[in-house]
């Protein structure tokens, strides 16, 4: 029903516009969100936090399989005949105890294992939400500065297969969105306020060379 209607309405803008139809364009915001570098620094420190969780489980695991050989050590002991009753005793004593310790720590590895999973998932979909919201406010400010009549997305995101197949690409504004998205980057604005200094400084120079010419 939303695809459908989703389609209406476009229909409906085409031919309502049909005398300006180079003021529609598509853009990919799948590609977008994926090429954009804060997209790629975002996904840099999940992977860095997934490790750091690993590593903690590993821990907590290799301390479960100290306490399980422990386990299986003292139930053989504790059903070995050749030992005294009262050593047996011991043994099993110390089986049911070690026992119980083995089941606190799985519990424990589980719990650990779906709390950071949770939280971090938390996080990958907050950060998704501010990248997304950025690009939708980015393409909303290009759109009313370029005077566009619509910006359609043209990505699969939500459905197996999109409602449109094809665009042509003169009316496709992705790689523009990535390059302002992208101009954004540090170092990218670093190098920006560097050019235009350089450019401010060449009519000094120009100007110190003419004076110089004149005095002589």
């Amino acid at each position: 029903m939303k695809r459908l209607f989703l389609l209406g309405t476009v229909v409906a803008l085409l031919a309502g516009w049909a005398g300006a139809a180079e003021n529609i364009v598509f853009i990919d915001l799948e590609r977008v969100f994926n090429e954009f570098y804060k997209t790629q620094l975002a996904k840099s420190q999940v992977e860095v936090q997934q490790a750091d969780i690993e590593k903690e489980r590993t821990v907590l695991v290799d301390e479960m399989k100290v306490i399980d050989e422990e386990v299986n050590t003292f139930k053989k002991e504790a059903r070995d005949t050749t030992l005294s009753e009262d050593i047996r005793d011991g043994k099993r004593i110390l089986y049911e105890e070690r026992l119980l310790e083995l089941r606190e720590k799985q519990k424990e590895i589980t719990e650990f294992t779906e709390r950071r999973q949770k939280q971090l998932q938390m996080q990958i979909t907050r950060m998704s939400q501010t990248i997304m919201d950025e690009i939708r406010q980015t393409v909303i400010e290009y759109a009313k500065r370029e005077g566009l009549q619509a910006v359609i997305d043209s990505s699969s995101r939500q459905a197996a297969v999109g409602i449109f197949i094809y665009t042509h690409p003169d009316i496709d504004i992705t790689d523009t969105i990535l390059v302002v998205l992208n101009s954004r980057r540090p170092e990218m604005e670093e190098e920006a306020e560097e050019e235009e200094a350089e450019e401010g400084a060449e009519p000094e120079e120009e100007q110190d060379a003419q004076e110089s010419k004149g005095e002589s």
